[in-house]
């Protein structure tokens, strides 16, 4: 018989009571700030007003906390965020209404924001459908989902940034809050809370050579290093792994994941750098090429993209195009002028609005000040936002300079607040 909310919330208030009365564990980010300490829950009747003046039904398990528990305080990241916080100040009103496009599996990354959100404008509605509950610094958020598909989940992502939205594998609030708690006692670093997969040891190298999705394994890779403590079978099996994945993503990631963590866990990485060169070579091997294999490993370059930008497979040649407008995808010091401009203007012109945009940014990234004639007559009959936008940035009409990169969204206001809850 499945459990019930409540019984999952009382049991939730008892492990935070233990918490408050235990020393605080040195891996416990934000918790020297709330001190595991709620602040009062909401009154059943604001709760009400907030969702019919939304058009909203939050996600019951949600609701629950925040109605007997506690509205903010204790929590992943910084603290656990008030709605107030974040929604719905500088939206459009229905923002929380209209559907979140994510879903589960693996992490959107990425050109993400141009695939999935509207164009940077006045009262644009970002990351629509969701609440951030969480501030893990910087920019990094976890989001309630509170319309769509995936509507009670949560996901993480760096909302100014490559790396898009990532719904946690917990199945709702209450298991990814408890979850943060019993981690917390086992000793595990919550920093960014919710990238681990939610699985034992067993379970993580069973999905590390089992699992059919690549980036799950990849994934089940990084959540065995971020264990307190780490034997030898689990380390043997990540080595194994790392030269022997049929992915050379999984495989680039897991190399990447073993030099940083290793120190960690007392053990040596020998020969990264002739390891690196295989799985480089693996990747280049690979059809299609395993470009973000070797981004990881710091080796891709414009020969490298250059194949895949002339397949007939747009998805490829999108995930192509985009290795040219990031800071860690193709160098600036690598291509030759000449190259580089045949493939950004053969972007410029085609079809694909996505391809287009990248094209732009391209011509942002590598300065190519040459073809900023073609972005002027591009513009005159471009009607895709992103392109025009890209196009906007890269003529220095939102900036000082020609040259800036664009921001992608505002940060949430301060969590703790004197004004009213909603």
């Amino acid at each position: 018989m499945a459990e019930t909310d409540h019984t999952r919330l009382a049991r939730i208030a008892d492990k935070l009571a233990a918490a408050r009365s235990a020393p605080i564990p040195p891996t416990a980010f934000g918790a020297d700030a709330h001190g595991f300490e709620l602040k009062p829950p909401l009154p059943e009747a604001v709760v009400a007003e907030y969702e019919e003046r939304h058009e909203v039904a939050l996600p019951p398990d949600y609701r629950l906390f925040i109605t007997e528990l506690g509205a903010e305080g204790a929590g992943p990241g910084y603290a656990l965020l008030r709605p107030s916080a974040t929604c719905c100040a500088n939206r459009r009103s229905g923002h929380l209404a209209q559907p979140s496009p994510y879903l589960p599996g693996p992490r959107y990354f990425g050109d993400w924001e141009q695939r999935y959100e509207d164009a940077p404008r006045a009262g644009r509605n970002f990351l629509r459908g969701t609440l951030a509950i969480a501030a893990h610094g910087c920019s990094l958020f976890t989001h309630l989902v509170v319309t769509g598909p995936a509507r009670g989940r949560l996901f993480n992502l760096d909302n100014e940034g490559p790396v898009g939205p990532y719904i946690v594998e917990d199945i709702d609030f209450l298991a990814w809050y408890e979850r943060w708690l019993d981690e917390i006692v086992a000793g595990y670093d919550v920093g960014w809370f919710g990238e681990r997969l939610p699985l034992d040891e067993p379970e993580l190298l069973a999905v590390l050579t089992d699992d059919p999705s690549p980036p799950r394994r990849a994934r089940a890779g990084e959540s065995l290093l971020q264990q307190p403590t780490l034997g030898d079978t689990a380390w043997n099996a990540l080595l194994t792994a790392m030269t022997t994945d049929r992915d050379p993503t999984v495989r680039a990631e897991l190399w990447d994941q073993l030099r940083w963590e290793r120190h960690k866990h007392g053990r040596t990485l020998s020969d990264s750098e002739a390891i690196a060169d295989d799985i480089a070579h693996y990747a280049r091997s690979s059809t299609p090429r395993g470009l973000d294999a070797l981004v990881t490993l710091g080796r891709l370059t414009l020969a490298d993209v250059q194949p895949e930008l002339a397949s007939d497979d747009l998805e490829r040649r999108r995930l192509a195009a985009y290795q040219l407008t990031w800071f860690f995808g193709v160098s600036r010091e690598d291509p030759r002028q000449d190259l580089l401009e045949d493939v950004v203007s053969g972007l410029l012109n085609e079809a694909d609005p996505l391809l287009r945009a990248h094209g732009v940014a391209a011509v942002r990234r590598f300065e190519m000040t040459d073809l900023q004639p073609r972005l002027r007559e591009l513009q005159e009959k471009e009607t895709a936002p992103w392109v025009r936008y890209e196009i906007e940035w890269s003529l220095g009409e939102h900036s000082v300079g020609n040259w800036s990169t664009p921001a992608t969204t505002a940060t949430p206001t301060q969590a703790y607040t004197d004004a009213p809850p909603f």
